[in-house]
């Protein structure tokens, strides 16, 4: 045996031990039917959630409850099991199959009731590529998504023996995969198209249908070095112990060709960084009894190996053991409180989003003083005012955002820049870059509300008012912003 195989020994059966939640229900040959009953318990008013687990794993209860509780009664969730089929790399029929029919089941079940068979799906690890297996030709049916350290250009820890010993240990709870079909080997690193690792009898994951919202969301583990309480310096660890935080985020090259389609999602990047002290993973070494040879401390060696991507003793010693002792790693990130208010952000903005708007009448917010056609709104929270006009045929928001990017060269520095957003009649959208308000009037006073669940559609344009920002689209391009005080984004 190796020195890497002696010194990381304990490691598969400490993955196991927090990775493998217990079922709460065997797989029932040829998709579980028995799973799907929960299907029909939907409301129209509910927006459906579905939640897949990732490789090893089980239905993610403690999760769905979570977000039940935090969300009440705006959502309905579902969660998806294909923990005997777990071996086995997410293009598997019995899972990437079987979700695809899941969620065709809890779409149609909403529609049934009256609602609109949206769902919103929420993946942790590798239950994010197979929703990207699942979706394939699926539409729009699920246009928002959400990933939980979800390992879209693989893992360091994939295709080793590691993986293997951890595969192994679980065979007697799980189906078998032939060799070349376990996620095992499947998971391993990739990049901008590359295929899987030797052996993985699969194609790289698809893209997902045009449009949708993925909001990817990262963990980030950083160790701190403490000598008699004080801080001496601190080593990020760029990863939640088992996945890179550029894997985490890393859609955007990692399906076929290596480039996300121009008009393909629309992404947003979350990470959820947290600390740990490496006194406590000293503690955390002792308690689980480890034998960690003294070089561990010399933590530049550590420091050069995350840099060069090389997954040495010493790195994987850290990964793991910080993965063990940090509250946002990788195997406890789907029950961390932080973490769940990422998701139930990203959550409660989808569902602001899919809600249907009522339409005022744009007579009520016109501007009567001007012979031209403007029409003028604020934001409930006065964060915003916003305006659909004629002048330069747009609808844009003033208002303070952030982020804002770097100042253009076009924009002169004796102007503002990143006063607010616009999108114009040919769907190009920006920060707005003026000396002057152009989305408010001019007269001293102030605009109409446009309330909270109320939409203005005039010149072409509909304008959003939602407790997540006011969102404004060009109807026949459907390029557009959204814009809220902590963040936006362009479509």
């Amino acid at each position: 045996m190796t020195k890497l195989r002696r010194l990381l020994a304990p490691l598969a059966v400490l993955i196991l031990m927090v990775s493998t939640p217990a079922l709460a229900s065997a797989a029932v040959e040829e998709c579980g039917a028995d799973g799907w009953r929960a299907a029909d318990e939907q409301v129209a008013s509910r927006r459906p959630v579905v939640l897949v687990h990732g490789w090893t794993g089980g239905p993610m209860t403690d999760t769905a409850k979570a977000l039940s509780t935090r969300l009440g009664d705006r959502v309905s969730t579902f969660t998806f099991d294909y923990g005997r089929r777990s071996l086995y790399w997410a293009s598997d029929a019995q899972i990437a199959g079987c979700l695809s029919k899941f969620l065709d089941a809890v779409s149609q079940a909403h529609r049934k009731v009256g609602g609109d068979g949206k769902v919103v799906a929420v993946a942790h690890s590798m239950g994010g590529l197979a929703l990207r297996y699942a979706l394939q030709g699926k539409g729009d049916i699920v246009p928002n998504i959400i990933t939980i350290g979800t390992p879209s250009l693989g893992s360091p820890w994939g295709a080793t023996w590691v993986a293997d010993a951890v595969h192994a240990m679980s065979i007697p709870d799980k189906d078998l995969p032939p060799r070349e079909a376990t996620a095992a080997l499947c998971l391993g690193p990739h990049n901008k198209g590359t295929a899987l690792p030797k052996g993985c009898n699969s194609d790289l994951p698809s893209w997902i249908p045009p449009r949708t919202q993925l909001t990817q969301i990262a963990g980030d583990v950083t160790v701190d070095r403490t000598l008699f309480g004080i801080h001496l310096y601190s080593l990020p660890l760029f990863s939640d112990g088992i996945v890179p935080v550029p894997s985490a985020h890393g859609y955007w090259s990692s399906g076929p060709g290596g480039e996300s389609p121009a008009e393909g999602a629309r992404l947003a990047n979350v990470t959820e960084a947290c600390r740990v002290d490496h006194g406590l993973m000293s503690g955390l070494r002792k308690e689980q009894a480890l034998a960690v040879p003294a070089w561990l401390a010399l933590d530049y060696v550590v420091l050069q190996d995350l840099q060069s991507e090389t997954l040495s003793p010493a790195t994987g010693w850290y990964l793991i053991l910080a993965a063990f002792a940090a509250s946002c790693s990788h195997m406890k990130q789907a029950s961390d409180a932080r973490t769940l208010d990422r998701v139930e952000a990203a959550l409660s903005e989808a569902t602001d989003v899919l809600a249907a708007s009522i339409p005022v009448n744009p007579a009520d917010y016109r501007l009567p003083e001007s012979p031209h056609e403007l029409y003028y709104f604020r934001s409930p929270s006065k964060n915003f005012s916003c305006g659909i006009i004629t002048l330069e045929l747009s609808a844009g928001c003033h208002g303070k955002t952030s982020p804002v990017p770097p100042r253009p060269e076009h924009c002169s520095t004796h102007i503002s820049w990143g006063s607010g957003m616009f999108v114009n009649a040919t769907g190009k959208t920006d920060f707005i870059c003026t000396g002057g308000v152009i989305y408010s009037n001019g007269f001293g006073r102030e605009d109409p509300v446009l309330p909270y669940g109320r939409s203005l559609t005039v010149l072409g344009f509909t304008c959003v008012s939602r407790q997540s920002g006011v969102t404004c689209t060009h109807q026949s391009t459907a390029h557009g912003f959204r814009i809220a005080a902590e963040s936006n984004e362009q479509f």
